[in-house]
């Protein structure tokens, strides 16, 4: 097929998606958590204006890709796409007043700076000015979000607290797990199946999740014993987790560890796929469960931090630190590289 009409397929593609997805502004998951309480509200406000911000943040990711590898027409129908997103992003429903008009302010300004450079390049004078003033706008509203919507605001927990209510040996209360532990050193298949058999017999989803993590996480270590579909078994554990649409503490660490072997299977660099909507749809499935519990015990510090965490940690990045590839490499390690 002619490349010119590969190219011109490629663009409708693009736009297509775009129009799709702009169809559901204003909504999204947590509409199901009807509680009106201040605490509910305030918590899907976080979600919704860091959600805001990581389509974003994907937005900018693809224009340094393409900057670097794309043609102007692909960038340009990028650009227009985005600015049409963004537009319908002003829909979402936000419950503070003072936070609306900040979110507002931000995607005006995002789609002013998209239009300058759709219509005067990213190497002009007035794009380069514009940018200066919107970093500076960018920077206040990222001000008034980490200082109003801080984790202090909602729990007050110090860093040692949190660490010692997450840890796993307060839930585990298998007998046979010290046994599944002692034999994993001397053969760790012989010990996956006592471990699957614990996991069965454990009613207690949290409980439950412990062993589900701890078995996907012996895949992703040690993949030479379980030959060439660990990864994709790994996958599918930390996923079984996170579609069971149960509360747990884990919940994140569940989401985190999936999103991050899957994509360290996917690609390893800043051109390749990151399906960041998709990791970030399941990501708003972890929110609703979590808020779902949050509703039913609003005193529940564990709970609400875990939210948070789920709302605000960042989107797979391609750009950053990491200088040979995506962020996610550097993810990758600091979560399942051995502590020394």
């Amino acid at each position: 097929m002619n490349s010119s009409i590969l190219k011109r397929e490629w663009l409708c593609l693009i736009v297509i998606s775009l129009l799709c997805f702009s169809s559901t502004y204003g909504t999204d998951l947590l509409d199901l958590a009807t509680d009106k309480s201040r605490l509910n509200k305030d918590l899907k406000d976080v979600y919704r204006a860091f959600s805001i911000n990581h389509q974003i943040e994907e937005q900018k990711e693809f224009i340094n890709l393409y900057l670097n590898e794309g043609s102007e027409e692909e960038l340009n129908a990028k650009l227009a796409g985005y600015i049409k997103v963004c537009d319908g992003l002003k829909q979402t429903t936000l419950f503070n007043d003072t936070l609306k008009n900040y979110v507002s302010k931000y995607l005006a300004s995002t789609i002013r700076n998209y239009k300058i450079a759709l219509s005067n390049g990213f190497n002009s004078a007035v794009f380069k000015k514009d940018y200066k003033k919107y970093a500076i706008e960018f920077e206040i509203y990222q001000a008034y979000l980490r200082d109003v919507y801080s984790t202090s605001r909602f729990v007050e927990m110090t860093e040692d607290t949190y660490w010692k209510l997450n840890d796993k040996n307060n839930y585990i209360k298998s007998a046979g797990y010290p046994t599944y532990q002692k034999q994993k050193k001397i053969n760790l298949k012989t010990a996956m199946v006592a471990l699957d058999k614990i996991a069965g017999q454990t009613a207690d989803f949290q409980e439950y999740s412990i062993y589900a993590i701890e078995k996907a996480d012996q895949y992703v270590k040690h993949p030479a014993e379980f030959g060439s579909n660990a990864t994709e078994s790994a996958i599918k554990k930390y996923k079984e987790i996170l579609d069971r649409k149960e509360y747990s503490i884990y919940l994140f660490e569940a989401w985190l560890k999936w999103r991050t072997v899957f994509q360290q299977n996917n690609g390893l660099s800043k051109s390749s796929d990151i399906p960041n909507d998709e990791y970030n749809k399941v990501r708003e499935q972890v929110a609703l469960t979590i808020l779902n519990y949050v509703t039913n015990n609003p005193k529940n510090k564990m709970a609400i931090n875990e939210f948070l965490l789920v709302a605000t940690h960042d989107i797979v990045k391609r750009f950053g630190d990491y200088p040979y590839g995506n962020q996610n490499t550097i993810e990758y390690h600091e979560i399942f590289d051995e502590k020394k």
